[in-house]
């Protein structure tokens, strides 16, 4: 755009049209605002609708002319009347001849300012053409011709403003230069009244110009608004183009024969057919096509007809598809047509593909009611399941039996072995849970390592016992879970459904005691509840509750029992134990409450304070005497026990090797690369390992070879039948000449009689403790001890073997 130089007048004029003035010329003379090209095809628009009127305008201006002549013909005005008829007719032609042309063409989208100003011109000339008509003939005429004159004047000026309204400039001018022909008229007239027709035709001049552009303005506004609307639709064009393109819906519409109307090529894919075919039938047939064959398709079907008879319109019909082997679900929106006489002409609406949504439903439906780790039924279905069958009346109800199934030493797994193990382990004890179950049975995770069973048509106690005993024969086997061996352990509490009333809670808390029972009594049983179980589990709640500020006050302490060799007699180390008095539970024994603290995760801090307390005590004593620490298999399996120890060493000045950490064979239930590392960097350290109660457990002789071991503790328990069984001679007699070999040094637990002693001598075992030589002392009484122990009397009794025993070979 073309900008014009800045000059005095320009500012001037441009301070004028941004003032009062230029504000009301604008908005009484303006009849409209738009920009190029909308401009042109106003423009255009306004030419049309003068061009509209030109035949009815130049005959009504034939007419008047030939009034004109044929009134005043035969005068002293026939030269005049003769030019001025043949400029009428040429003016008329012109206009004739811009309309015929206009026609031809079907008219012209746009208009420059040049067309309106050329019709604008043309206006001017004819207005002054028939303005100089009366001014030439008005006053040499006659009474009657006069009023002639001024009637055609007068008519002329309205008539001719009225058809140039939609062009009001061109109008104006036509009136204006009409008007001031009119007015000469009058001044050249000599008559009274001259003063009152002259105002009387301002008025009407006046009235004509304000008409012409107060139509000019609605002619405007109509045309703005149709813009407007145009540009709207084209808007809208677009976005249903672009909808139909890339959305995910799908536009539809039917007719009053409900056949599918202006078919798209998205609707034709839906279907999978071409658009012929889908409006050469209705869309019930149509949509029997894809339906799903079975009932629930018939239903949908039946569903749609019913809702599009009902004429009321409707949201989100559900709708499935069958389409390349897979059913989609669509949601399907649509409102009634109706024809101008109300009647109903069709639908019209949108379809959704909900597939997605309508799977994520599902999914969540089955979270729901499902665990998503195994699959197995959740705690929210299992406890409905448990709910109706307490509802339940008859026979069927009284042969159930509920389990709560617990794994021993989960959290051991989770902690070495990492959480994907651990899920992987879940997940392989749910299929072995549901393959050791029936199909009427329903097996349940309610949460971390916790499964619940409801055991169908069993008649007694004891036969829902033996299921379950058969149940954990198939569970305990070891299983390899992401490369790693992991050992299955599980405890069950049993409890019967009880044949009339009965509470889901009440249910689940008795097969939960009883669960703790058998926890309790070492793990890997099944336990059926008894009343008293429930002193039991709140026993185990408080001693847990204690045990969270037993630290803190004091109440834990360390007791020491010496360790003798046997061939010279001398105390060689004392293995530290843990006690714990309360002042309300009283003196509580380190097997009950060291499973609390394992479960409660109080395990870590505790063995830390053992550790460091036992460094400390082991620094009183002479510098040959060491000092074993249980450890825990949570801590033997942890990574930060070897910083630990380390940190135990250094605060309380203790050599490395006086330390002893005793670990049990339950760590070796997981196959942890990671455990070993840490047995190895704790014995590369300075500090040895021992295996403690050896023989009990699992499977451990690999390790004896994986990992070499300072000392093999014997289990009491061998000890104990060590005078009355052959088969436990010939085991502890096995494992004294397994260390022999591996190099490992041999301590026997639970010594308590001289006869003991002797043959575990005699076998080659190298120490023992037990109650032959003390029992567990409190810290302040281990020097007081070691200085008796020197002049106490060695037993030299011969081993007294019962009747019938003869010695195993090599016992001498």
């Amino acid at each position: 755009m073309t900008m014009l130089p800045t000059t005095p007048l320009t500012s001037w004029l441009d301070r004028i049209r941004r003032g009062a003035f230029g504000r009301a010329y604008a908005r009484h003379f303006v009849a409209y605002r738009a920009d190029e090209p909308v401009a042109g095809t106003f423009r255009a628009r306004q030419l049309q609708a003068v061009l509209r009127l030109s035949p009815l305008t130049m005959l009504a201006n034939g007419i008047n002319a030939v009034l004109i002549v044929g009134a005043f013909w035969g005068g002293s005005s026939n030269g005049f009347l003769l030019l001025w008829a043949l400029a009428i007719a040429f003016l008329m032609w012109r206009g004739m001849r811009v309309w015929w042309r206009t026609r031809r063409r079907d008219g012209r989208s746009s208009a420059s300012p040049r067309a309106i100003r050329r019709a604008t011109l043309h206006a001017s000339l004819l207005a002054m053409l028939w303005a100089v008509m009366p001014v030439v003939l008005f006053p040499h005429a006659g009474p009657a011709h006069q009023l002639l004159v001024t009637a055609i004047t007068t008519g002329m000026m309205c008539a001719g403003g009225f058809a140039l309204a939609t062009t009001p400039v061109a109008g104006t001018a036509y009136v204006l230069i009409l008007g001031a022909g009119a007015a000469l008229m009058l001044v050249q007239a000599r008559f009274p009244l001259v003063r009152v027709v002259g105002a009387l035709v301002a008025v009407y001049a006046y009235i004509v110009i304000a008409s012409v552009w107060s139509t000019a303005r609605m002619f405007g506004a109509r045309l703005m608004a149709e813009a407007e609307a145009a540009h709207q639709n084209e808007v809208i064009g677009l976005l249903l183009r672009d909808f139909e393109e890339n959305a995910s819906d799908v536009l539809w519409e039917i007719d009053a024969d409900a056949r599918l109307c202006r078919v798209s090529p998205k609707l034709a894919a839906l279907f999978a057919a071409p658009a012929a075919d889908l409006t050469a039938a209705p869309i019930f047939d149509v949509l029997a096509r894809v339906a799903p064959d079975d009932e629930r398709g018939a239903h949908q079907l039946e569903a749609f007809r019913h809702r599009l008879r009902s004429g009321e319109p409707f949201r989100d019909a559900s709708l499935a598809i069958a389409r390349d082997g897979r059913l989609h679900w669509w949601a399907v929106t649509a409102k009634p047509l109706l024809d101008a006489q109300g009647r109903p002409a069709g639908w019209r609406g949108v379809a959704t593909d909900i597939t997605k949504a309508h799977s994520a439903k599902q999914q969540l439906t089955w979270l729901a009611h499902f665990d998503a780790l195994t699959g197995l039924t959740n705690r929210h279905q299992f406890r409905g399941r448990l709910t109706e069958l307490l509802a339940a009346e008859g026979p069927a109800r009284a042969q159930c039996a509920l389990l709560c199934l617990d794994l021993d030493h989960f959290k051991i797994v989770n902690d070495t072995l990492g959480h994907a193990v651990g899920d992987g382990l879940l997940q392989e004890v749910a299929r072995r849970l549901l393959a050791g179950t029936r199909r009427s049975d329903t097996v349940a995770r309610l949460g971390g390592d916790e499964f619940a069973i409801i055991l169908r048509g069993v008649a007694s106690i004891d036969e829902a016992t033996l299921l379950t005993q058969r149940l954990l024969e198939g569970m305990n086997a070891r299983c390899e879970v992401q490369g790693a061996m992991v050992a299955v352990r599980a405890s069950v509490g049993i409890t019967m459904v009880p044949s009339e009333g009965g509470d889901v809670d009440a249910l689940l808390e008795q097969a939960d005691l009883a669960l703790y029972a058998a926890k309790a009594g070492g793990g890997g049983e099944c336990r059926v509840f008894e009343p008293h179980m429930a002193a039991l589990m709140r026993r185990r709640q408080r001693i847990e509750q204690a045990l969270r500020h037993a630290l803190e006050r004091e109440e834990l302490s360390l007791v020491f029992q010496p360790q003798v060799d046997l061939a010279t007699s001398r105390v060689i180390g004392f293995e530290a134990l843990l006690r714990w008095r309360h002042a309300e539970l009283g003196e509580v024994p380190p097997a009950e409450f060291v499973p609390v603290a394992e479960e409660a995760g109080l395990i870590r801090a505790i063995g830390q304070w053992v550790m460091a307390q036992a460094c400390r005590e082991a620094m009183r004593w002479p510098d040959a005497l060491s000092v074993s620490v249980n450890v825990s298999p949570v801590q033997a399996m942890s990574h930060d026990l070897i910083e630990v120890a380390q940190a135990a060493l250094h605060d309380s000045g203790l050599a490395a090797n006086r330390l002893e950490l005793e670990i049990t064979e339950s760590v070796f239930m997981n196959d942890s690369d990671a455990t070993l590392a840490v047995l190895r960097a704790l014995r590369e350290s300075g500090i040895r390992i021992a295996l403690d109660d050896f023989g009990t457990g699992y499977s451990s002789l690999a390790y004896l070879r994986r990992f070499p071991f300072d000392t093999l503790k014997i289990d009491r328990s061998f000890v104990r039948e060590l005078m009355s069984r052959r088969d436990s001679q010939a085991i502890v007699k096995m494992i004294i000449g397994l260390a022999g070999t591996l190099r490992m040094k041999i301590v026997a637990e639970g010594v308590e009689e001289p006869a003991q002693a002797h043959m575990l001598e005699r076998y080659g075992c190298d120490s023992m403790q037990g109650y032959l030589v003390a029992r567990p002392m409190p810290a302040d009484r281990v020097a007081g001890f070691l200085a008796e122990w020197e002049h106490l009397p060695r037993p030299a009794a011969p081993v007294a073997l019962p009747s019938g025993m003869v010695p195993l070979a090599g016992a001498a």
